[in-house]
Formats: structure tokens, C-alpha cells, sequence
């Protein structure tokens, strides 16, 4: 596990680096792309990628430096994605082990898992690629106010097929997906970090507060203050 610093530092490596948020979240450029990425996401940074970073010395971080990568981790369009449940989840459990003594051959076996959960979340083919597609456009910036017109154009379709099949393999509507996706990643700055109601707002696409407060109100039941409260 490591810490970073509030300053820009820049830097690249002739090796493979995976960094996944365990606390508090992170503000990165990759070859001249910003995001900020928090619990819940993965960035995945190949040899020889130029990359910034800047975050909080408490704030804490699983960074993982390898020579070699699954081959669907290597081929990523985007170099950040969204953990899966599954993934999510035994990540959980890698930060509790870490925090133990445990043996070099444990620990080696936990991330060669890790590695596997995510080249399986990246490889699965159960989905039209088209789709797949659109969604892996979504997650690249869950702030931008998305078109359908837009979305069915990266999937090759015109916009009722794009709405149908979308629906269809998904089981939601694209921009109830899109909110979903927004809800969720606001769920968890809020519960994850201490970055105000009205930053986490812009990061999710709302430059209105209010509004974010409304949707957010209305996705848990609890406005976003008394949600970090009660959590």
C-alpha cells in the first residue's frame, strides 16, 4: 500500500503499474489526459506511459509494479475502468490481508487472482461489443452530458436500434444507466473521501448542487450530507 503527496510529481516507468484507490481518491494525468480516480476504479499504466499524480499523504492506495500484464489489460482503450462487484469486493479483502504479516507466496497469489478478476472483467464476451463499446465510452467521462445520437454513433447503430439493443443487454435505458453510473461514483467519493458535496457534484455532471442534491436524494433516499453522515 502506498501514499502519495499533495505536490505534482511526474514520472515514467519501464514497467507496468496497477493502481486501485483504497481510501480517499487521487488526481492523475495520463500522456496529457487528467482524471480523478477513486475506490472503485482501477488505472492500469503501461511501460513508458508519462503520468502525474497528486493526493493527499492519508489517503491510501494498492499500487501494483509488474513486468507483465494480462493480455486484455494491456489492450484497454481507456486505461481507467469501474471494478465489477466481484472485483470490488475482493479487493476488500486484499486491504485486510495486507494489513497483516502474511507470506510472499500469499500475497502473490491474492494478486495473481486480482489480475485474473480483471482480465475476465475486461475479456467477457457475453455482451454485443457495440455496447460494449458505448459503455466503455461512458466510463471514460461519466460528467459529460451524453446524446443517445452520440452513444449510437460509437456503437455503429442508429438511434432506436442503439436504445434497444442497449436496453436489451443491459436491462436499463441508456441514460438511466449513465445516472446509475453517476450515482454510484458519487456514493462512493462521499463515503470514501472528504472532497466537498460541490466538487463531488461536477465530477459526476451536475454543475448545479441543488440538482445533484435532488438526484441524489432521490437514487438513495437520503441527501448526499446525511448520507456521509449516516454512513
Amino acid at each position: 500500500m502506498r501514499a502519495y503527496s499533495r505536490s505534482s510529481n511526474g514520472h515514467s516507468h519501464s514497467h507496468h503499474q496497477v493502481l486501485l484507490p483504497l481510501r480517499g481518491y487521487i488526481d492523475l494525468t495520463l500522456d496529457g489526459q487528467a482524471a480523478t480516480v477513486s475506490y472503485g476504479d482501477c488505472v492500469v499504466i503501461l511501460s513508458g506511459c508519462y503520468h502525474e499524480f497528486r493526493a493527499r499523504e492519508d489517503f491510501r492506495f494498492l499500487v501494483i509494479d509488474v513486468n507483465e500484464l494480462p493480455s486484455p489489460l494491456l489492450e484497454l482503450e481507456h486505461p481507467i475502468l469501474a471494478l465489477d462487484e466481484a472485483t470490488h469486493q475482493y479487493l476488500g479483502f486484499i486491504e485486510k490481508q495486507l494489513e497483516q504479516d502474511i507470506s510472499g507466496e500469499l500475497e502473490e497469489n491474492m494478486l495473481s487472482l486480482l489480475f485474473e478478476l480483471l482480465a475476465r472483467q475486461c475479456s467477457s464476451s457475453k455482451m454485443d461489443m457495440r455496447i460494449k463499446n458505448s459503455i466503455q465510452y461512458l466510463h471514460q467521462d461519466i460528467a459529460k452530458n451524453h446524446s443517445i445520437e452520440e452513444l449510437a454513433q460509437v456503437a455503429c447503430l442508429s438511434a432506436t436500434q442503439f436504445k434497444h439493443l442497449f436496453s436489451k443487454e443491459v436491462q436499463l435505458s441508456p441514460l438511466k444507466y449513465l445516472a446509475k453510473l453517476r450515482m454510484e461514483k458519487a456514493r462512493t467519493l462521499l463515503i470514501n473521501t472528504d472532497m466537498p458535496i460541490s466538487r463531488i457534484a461536477e465530477e459526476v455532471g451536475f454543475s448545479n448542487p441543488s440538482s445533484f442534491t435532488r438526484s441524489f436524494s432521490g437514487y438513495f433516499g437520503l441527501p448526499p450530507k446525511a448520507y456521509r453522515a449516516h454512513d
